[in-house]
């Protein structure tokens, strides 16, 4: 072989040698740094993705739940005729006896009222032990109204009208409520017959049922009814306006969902149709873990709890409502070892109701 073949072979040697253990060490600590880069922006990313997510989902649910309760809370004891009502008559069976036997959805006595956390609500059974909730009664402004009325042995008849002889939508079984200019009177009707004619009735299937056919008071300025078969008649004539009884309650209640903190804003609404009335849990808004209700009465400036409102309810004027909000998903905050690491808000705002804002 002579010394220029060698050398190619040298060459060749040389060229075809692989990496060094160092060199090889270094490429592996290079690469590893910018793995670690690269994940450590990829988990600042999505714990960002999941802080803003919480962060929006604590903002929706406050939005709708303060929109929808606000908006109760302003139609709270409405009258169509007139919220300076002297006599308001109601002939429910459930209305019937002492006043604190009378339920939240159909007492209008207590048109709006609040319970502390040691008063839980009748009818409503998902209500998270120990939290605070609202009840409110109102006479819907449907634009209805009677074109005629009688009253005999066959229960209490009316002909319905409406603006542009758009059809009502009453059907047996919703309560109801009719005033004039001189009382209001809550009801249900117990028929609905050809051509929407209501009839209210003693009897019969609907529940709770009506006491009496009469829907007029015994005497102006006592508020009381004769629970007879026949009862008294009332004042109600041509134009006596006829509206939906809307009532309803907030609280906290048990969502079903643990992994995503177990609670949620509810309304329960009574749904009177059919034969029966029933209640219906409506989940609001999500996250709510907290509400906190206090009460201005007329005339003061200060709030106070439900427990200090005692027998005045009628004369409370504002709200103020405070709700605790917690994100869905775990581990976002950076203390851990409270309510599981959920972002958690809170939300103050001030409702008066509208018909009592003097």
């Amino acid at each position: 072989m002579n010394r220029k073949t060698s050398r190619r072979l040298t060459t060749m040697v040389i060229y075809s040698r692989g990496l060094a253990l160092i060199e090889l060490m270094i490429a592996m600590v290079l690469g590893l740094v910018i793995i670690g880069a690269v994940t450590g922006i990829m988990l600042s990313n999505i714990q960002g993705f999941r802080t803003t997510r919480g962060l929006s989902q604590i903002q929706d649910s406050a939005r709708v739940g303060y929109e929808l309760l606000a908006r109760d809370i302003r139609q709270a004891g409405n009258i169509p005729c007139g919220n300076d009502m002297e006599d308001v008559v109601n002939i429910l069976n459930d209305a019937q006896g002492p006043a604190a036997d009378v339920p939240w959805q159909y007492d209008f006595n207590n048109r709006f009222i609040g319970f502390d956390g040691e008063s839980a609500l009748s009818g409503v059974s998902n209500q998270i032990a120990g939290t605070e909730s609202l009840a409110m009664l109102s006479g819907d402004t449907t634009g209805a109204f009677m074109l005629n009325y009688s009253a005999g042995s066959n229960g209490a008849n009316f002909d319905i009208g409406t603006p542009n002889n758009v059809p009502h939508g009453f059907t047996t079984g919703n309560i109801l409520m009719a005033c004039n200019e001189q009382q209001a009177t809550i009801f249900q009707v117990t028929n609905v017959n050809s051509g929407g004619n209501l009839v209210v009735n003693t009897g019969g299937s609907t529940s709770p049922g009506n006491c009496t056919k009469g829907l007029g008071i015994i005497e102006p300025g006592s508020g009381n009814q004769l629970c007879s078969t026949n009862g008294n008649p009332g004042p109600y004539g041509p134009n006596t306006v006829v509206a939906t009884l809307n009532s309803t309650a907030w609280y906290i209640g048990d969502n079903g969902r643990p992994a995503e903190g177990g609670r949620s804003l509810y309304m329960a609404r009574l749904d009177a149709s059919g034969t029966g009335a029933a209640i219906n849990q409506i989940e609001i808004a999500a996250g709510v873990n907290e509400m906190n209700l206090r009460y201005r009465l007329i005339d003061t400036s200060d709030f106070i709890d439900a427990s200090a409102v005692g027998n005045r309810w009628a004369d409370v004027n504002a709200v103020e409502v405070r709700l605790e909000l917690l994100s869905q998903d775990q581990d976002i905050s950076t203390n851990t070892s409270v309510n599981q690491g959920r972002l958690d808000r809170g939300f103050t705002s001030v409702v008066a109701i509208r018909n009592r804002s003097l």
